[in-house]
């Protein structure tokens, strides 16, 4: 899912770093052409009519309760001064069924977790809207889908399993297309932030309305440059529109750390930095670790 702006080795060459980014594009742009082909027939097999039926149904029937996630982070910064805790989670093994993530999800909600997002992408599962469904119904905190979201059919499939709202909506895929998803899903009660990668889409987003940003979540900010993601991180969350709300992808404790300090209002917290707590079950450990050290001002 998270596609890295660059992995070469630390290097001046500029050309490495070019090639580093063309890399990176071209896998973005595979993965959404995929994605949008997958779409597509969804809405080819719904029809025109069915579609229009499903998502003016959804508008007026917003979540109950709605914004949950955005709620979440007003309570918890009020109570313990600290960010959301989301916890990306997927299917254990190819072979597990939809059950197996909803007892996974119930697993770090007692475990801790302030939010799940439930990855259901192809790349990761392949019954990933049951994966979902499982989630939402185990879990009793705030579930987020994590996916490419490209259309708001997939918005409407979200609020239907249950979910708080989506991760995986991208400024830099389609300038037009974020802010009316960012709207679509507003309309419905769910929470939607909108990646960014640099100021103009900061800008460019702010200007439209967009309420809650999301960095370094699913198109990643690391380059082979000492400090950029912490730096562009804080440049990104200083930049946004007074009064949005934030979500940053973290993979260390140093990282959500250094996020909360730039002013996150969630950290999403991601696989690769569970892995070794699942094996060693401590994950309840890590958790509060990464309570105690976002609590509070730095």
């Amino acid at each position: 899912m998270v596609v890295k702006l660059g992995r070469a080795a630390c290097s001046s060459d500029d050309a490495d770093q070019s090639v580093s980014r063309s890399a990176r594009d071209n896998q973005l742009s595979a993965t959404i052409r995929r994605k949008k082909a997958q779409v597509e027939a969804q809405i080819d097999e719904l029809g025109m009519d069915a579609l229009q039926e499903r998502l003016e149904s959804a508008a007026q029937l917003p979540a109950q309760p709605s914004y949950r996630l955005s709620t979440l982070i007003q309570d918890i910064r009020l109570q313990a001064g600290r960010p959301v805790l989301i916890i990306e989670i997927a299917k254990p093994t190819p072979s597990s069924a939809p059950e197996d993530v909803g007892r996974l999800a119930e697993k770090y909600a007692g475990w801790g977790a302030d939010a799940l997002a439930v990855l259901t992408d192809l790349e990761f599962t392949s019954s990933g809207y049951a994966d979902l469904v499982a989630a939402c119904r185990a879990a009793r905190i705030p579930v987020l889908q994590r996916d490419w979201i490209l259309h708001p059919i997939q918005i409407v499939d979200a609020k239907e399993a249950g979910a708080a709202g989506v991760l995986g909506t991208i400024a830099s895929v389609s300038v037009k297309g974020a802010p009316v998803l960012s709207s679509f899903a507003a309309a419905l009660g769910l929470d939607a932030p909108v990646e960014v990668v640099n100021k103009l889409e900061v800008e460019a987003m702010g200007n439209v309305g967009v309420p809650f940003f999301g960095i370094n979540l699913a198109v990643g900010l690391s380059l082979a440059l000492p400090g950029f993601t912490t730096d562009m991180t804080k440049g990104l969350l200083g930049a946004l529109p007074q009064g949005a709300s934030s979500v940053v992808g973290v993979t260390s404790i140093e990282e959500a750390v250094k996020a909360h300090a730039a002013g996150a209002d969630a950290v999403l917290v991601k696989r690769d930095m569970l892995v070794d707590a699942e094996r060693e079950g401590k994950v309840d450990e890590l958790l509060e670790r990464l309570k105690y050290a976002t609590c509070g001002d730095d």
